[in-house]
């Protein structure tokens, strides 16, 4: 038996040798090798660091490109050639500075075609004027004679014609007597002189005023020669045509009885044609010389005046216009600035096909640039906020700027609601029109907060803490996921960023704390198989 071993092991031994060395390699070397490199990957997994003491911020941060603070087109208000442009690209200019001059020779004709056509639509209206005032004259009847209406002919409304009867007249008030007297008892002295006359039965004596002596004599019954007398009395009020009166002149008597009549009797005709549009006088009014008894209607076609008036209105807003359009001609820059093109030189005709804007004018006192904020985050900030500005082009400038505007207009894309918010840079320095800028606007700050990485605090508000020496980490906390070598402490945490969270009760400032790398965890899990974290039935991720 011996001896049947022996030569298993004489045959066998450099294979046995082999094997023996694989079992030590695979047995004692390896595990101490990987055992070493997970401690070394482990290790590796994780850092410490120190609470530290910082003013914590929480920001809102925003990209945009920087525009001028106000720009202007400068187009063209009238047609021709430019004859000035005192100005090139790169000049700075005031407003109000000549930027370009047209020929104005044009529109200086249409203000002298103008001031002719005022002084025309002038001319217009005063001869409208008095041919209206004249008209007016026409329209307007008045009295040539006066009396009582006796009748009347015509009411409103009536068309006459000139020299139709109107109505008939009387004149009462004044009554003449025709009184005959002796031939050789007349004195021509008595033309003017007092009378006294005897009228009806009564022979009731009234005054009266000799106004009259017939220059030739009648011969009556009895061959008795006669002269007519005519006598003037005032109406008392109780004489009428017909009645009989006798008189006596200077103590002459009369040869015999005259026949009362009314001074004066007629009709009154029209002075005009046209339609009665008011009748002043009725029928037993008293009608004075000069008296208006008729207003005729307008019969002129249209209002003249107010046509001239209208026309000379017109004329001088030409005019106006004319005069205000010479200002185009003169092209002022509307704003202070930098003028940053000059498509348009002195010679060039402009026509109404020219759209290209003659030079474009930035003002760069200022710049300001446009960001969008989320609509979780605009009622965050507020007008006159300060934000931290820096630009691409600039490498470690840092600016500062303020929002000037939070636009109420959203912008909705793919779900996400944004709001254009302005900010306005305080110094302009050396940004350029078009140049990226990023913002960075303070939303909430503490000063000298007690601060770890974000990292460090796990779920629950829990800290590794290193151990101290001499300390261990016991099973149980190693069983909950502690890392050898730490111990689990619950703290109190504050403000954070995407950095850094503000500890308020729990740890001191020379703790060292536990804060794993998330990218070597990862690699490592993916290593060892472990896949997806596991979560217990009912616990939350």
């Amino acid at each position: 038996m011996k001896d049947k071993i022996f030569n298993f092991f004489k045959r066998h031994f450099k294979g046995l040798i082999i094997l023996a060395v694989l079992v030590i390699v695979i047995f004692v070397v390896v595990p101490r090798v990987v055992g070493n490199k997970a401690n070394e990957m482990l290790q590796s997994m994780y850092q410490t660091q120190q609470p530290e003491i910082q003013n914590l911020q929480r920001t809102l941060t925003g990209t945009g490109t920087i525009a001028p603070n106000d720009q202007y087109s400068i187009t063209a208000m009238v047609q021709g050639e430019i004859t000035d442009a005192p100005f090139e690209v790169g000049d700075v200019v005031e407003k109000g500075q000549l930027l370009y001059q047209f020929s104005t020779e044009s529109a200086r004709d249409a203000v002298q075609s103008a001031k002719l056509g005022v002084k025309q639509a002038e001319q217009s209206y005063e001869d409208a004027v008095d041919a209206s005032e004249q008209n007016q004259e026409n329209l307007i009847l008045t009295a040539d004679q006066e009396g009582y209406v006796k009748k009347l002919y015509v009411a409103e409304g009536d068309k006459i014609a000139a020299g139709g009867k109107i109505a008939d007249l009387y004149d009462n008030t004044i009554m003449t007597v025709e009184i005959p007297f002796n031939a050789a008892d007349v004195d021509p002295s008595w033309l003017g002189n007092r009378a006294a006359v005897y009228v009806g039965d009564e022979g009731e004596r009234i005054k009266g005023t000799v106004t009259a002596i017939s220059p030739t004599t009648e011969t009556r019954d009895g061959n008795m020669v006669v002269t007519c007398v005519t006598i003037e009395v005032v109406n008392p009020g109780a004489i009428s045509a017909g009645m009989s009166a006798t008189a006596t002149i200077g103590g002459v008597d009369c040869n015999s009885e005259g026949t009362f009549a009314v001074k004066s009797e007629g009709t009154l005709l029209a002075g005009g044609s046209g339609t009665i549009e008011e009748l002043t006088i009725e029928k037993g009014a008293y009608v004075r010389k000069g008296d208006t008894y008729i207003i005729l209607e307008d019969a002129t076609v249209g209002d003249s005046v107010a046509s001239s008036k209208l026309s000379l209105e017109s004329a001088k807003n030409q005019l106006s216009s004319a005069e205000k359009s010479l200002d185009d001609y003169s092209v002022m820059a509307p704003i202070s600035g930098t003028v940053i093109t000059k498509n348009a030189k002195e010679g060039d005709n402009i026509n109404a096909s020219y759209a290209t804007p003659l030079a474009v004018i930035y003002d760069l006192s200022t710049v300001k640039f446009q960001m969008k904020v989320d609509e979780l985050d605009v009622l965050k900030i507020h007008v006159g906020q300060e934000v931290s500005v820096r630009a691409d082009a600039l490498e470690d400038v840092e600016m500062t700027g303020h929002i000037t505007n939070i636009s109420l207009e959203a912008i909705t894309t793919g779900g996400v609601t944004e709001y254009p918010v302005t900010v306005e840079l305080d110094e302009v320095g050396k940004l350029l029109p078009g140049m990226n800028v990023s913002a960075t606007i303070v939303l909430e700050e503490v000063k000298d907060a007690l601060c770890i990485p974000v990292d460090a605090l796990m779920r629950g508000d829990l800290v590794y803490v290193k151990n101290e020496e001499g300390q261990e980490t016991d099973a149980e906390q190693i069983a909950a996921g502690v890392p050898t070598g730490f111990h689990e402490v619950t703290v109190k945490s504050g403000l954070s960023n995407d950095s850094y969270v503000q500890i308020l009760s729990g740890l001191k400032k020379e703790d060292e704390v536990y804060v794993p790398r998330a990218e070597l965890t990862d690699m490592y899990s993916l290593m060892m198989g472990e896949g997806e974290p596991y979560e217990e039935e009912g616990e939350e991720p």
